[in-house]
C-alpha cells in the first residue's frame, strides 16, 4: 500500500514540474524574451538563393533580405560583401483565359443498376480443371527421431552429469578444508 502512495506522489510531482515548465515556456516565448526574437524591431528575413564552394574552406552565397539581392563571399576569416542589388520578382502566371479541369463523368444509377443484375444472374462456376481435388503433401518430410546426446559429446558441458558431479565435490572439498 505504501508504494502505491509513493508511486502517486512522484508521478503527481513529476506532473506539476511539467506544468510549471511548460506555463514558463509559454510565458518566455510570448514576451519576446527568446534568443530567436529581436527585441524592438522586426527580424529580417533570410533566403539563401544559392551556395557555392570555391575552394576548401571558401564559398560564394546568394541571399536575399527584405528585397534586396547579396552576394556574399565567405571564408574562415570573415564575410565580404562581393556585391549586391534589387532581388527578382517572384514570377507570376498570368491566366488569360478561363481555366477547365478535367471531370471524371460519374457513372449514372441506371448503369450501375443494369451491371449490378448482371453480376447477381450470372451463374456461378468453378473453372473445368478444378473438379479434382489436389493431392495433400505432407509439410515436413524430416523423420521425428531423436537423438540422444552421448558421453562424449556432452564432456565439459552444463548439460554433462560428469560436470556437476565435479562442482559438488569442488564445493565439499571447500567446505572441508
Amino acid at each position: 500500500m505504501d508504494t502505491a502512495v509513493i508511486v502517486l506522489r512522484v508521478a503527481l510531482s513529476l506532473g506539476v514540474v511539467l506544468a510549471l515548465m511548460w506555463v514558463l515556456h509559454r510565458r518566455v516565448a510570448k514576451s519576446g524574451l527568446g534568443a530567436g526574437k529581436a527585441k524592438g524591431r522586426r527580424s529580417a528575413s533570410v533566403e539563401v538563393v544559392g551556395r557555392q564552394g570555391i575552394g576548401g574552406k571558401a564559398s560564394v552565397v546568394v541571399v536575399d533580405v527584405e528585397g534586396e539581392r547579396l552576394v556574399l563571399g565567405v571564408s574562415e576569416h570573415g564575410v565580404a560583401l562581393l556585391t549586391s542589388g534589387q532581388a527578382p520578382a517572384p514570377e507570376l502566371t498570368i491566366v488569360t483565359g478561363p481555366v477547365t479541369l478535367p471531370v471524371r463523368p460519374t457513372p449514372s444509377a441506371d448503369r450501375f443498376r443494369q451491371e449490378l443484375e448482371q453480376q447477381t444472374a450470372a451463374a456461378p462456376s468453378l473453372p473445368s480443371d478444378a473438379a479434382q481435388p489436389l493431392p495433400m503433401r505432407p509439410r515436413n518430410r524430416r523423420s521425428q527421431r531423436t537423438t540422444l546426446p552421448t558421453a562424449q559429446q556432452l564432456q565439459g558441458s552444463i548439460l554433462s552429469a560428469d560436470t556437476w558431479r565435479q562442482a559438488a565435490s569442488a564445493l565439499r572439498n571447500r567446505r572441508a578444508g
